[in-house]
């Protein structure tokens, strides 16, 4: 099985999360109290995704 590079994907989904935002902002209004509310807890679940991701797999080893 192949692993994850979970440094590569972390970094793809903040980018992201901030491309849409300035996609959001060039065509909208932004609302910045959500995005002061939603942008800590989108860091917390994708640093919480990547120490999941990042774990030893102990299957097979005993």
């Amino acid at each position: 099985m192949r692993r994850i590079d979970v440094a590569a994907l972390n970094v793809g989904l903040v980018c992201t999360g901030l491309a849409v935002l300035a996609l959001y902002a060039a065509f909208g209004t932004v609302d910045w109290k959500l995005v002061s509310v939603l942008a800590p807890l989108g860091l917390v679940l994708i640093g919480l995704a990547g120490l999941l991701l990042s774990r030893n797999s102990t299957k097979g080893t005993r």
